[in-house]
């Protein structure tokens, strides 16, 4: 359970140096921004790919624990999002294009999120009537 929480914990690291990233590259727009934000971009979809491979099994055995990382990751990513759409309106339009790409990114990541919270409360609640 404690490599999950890591796993959860590295995303949303990933998350928040991604969007320093971009921010850090609308200002300068050097080349070397632009790669910091490639190089976050990949960051954050290896650890997207390490906490998606938690298993059914386990997402019922530590229910509560998973609602509760997924709750921080959606909380984490819908403020991220708050910025980033407040950004885009002073941005230029190359700018506003690659947060745009950012912003489905995070409203992807959300709905799985979501789907995933969906799945661990009806798992947790056919285990629950299976124990009866």
């Amino acid at each position: 359970m404690m490599i999950a929480r890591t796993h959860a914990l590295v995303f949303q690291s990933k998350l928040l140096l991604l969007n320093v990233a971009n921010h850090s590259y609308r200002l300068t727009r050097t080349r070397k921004a632009l790669k910091r934000v490639e190089h976050f971009r990949s960051e954050l979809h290896r650890a997207e790919t390490a906490l998606l491979k938690t298993g059914p099994g386990e997402l019922v055995e530590n229910g509560d624990f998973w609602l509760q990382i997924y709750a921080d990751l959606i909380d984490c990513a819908t403020s991220s999002l708050c910025r980033m759409r407040s950004a885009m309106s002073s941005s230029e339009a190359t700018d506003r294009f690659e947060t745009a790409t950012d912003v489905q990114m995070l409203e992807e990541l959300i709905a799985q999120w979501t789907s995933r919270m969906q799945l661990i409360r009806q798992n947790t609640a056919e285990a629950g009537q299976h124990k009866v």
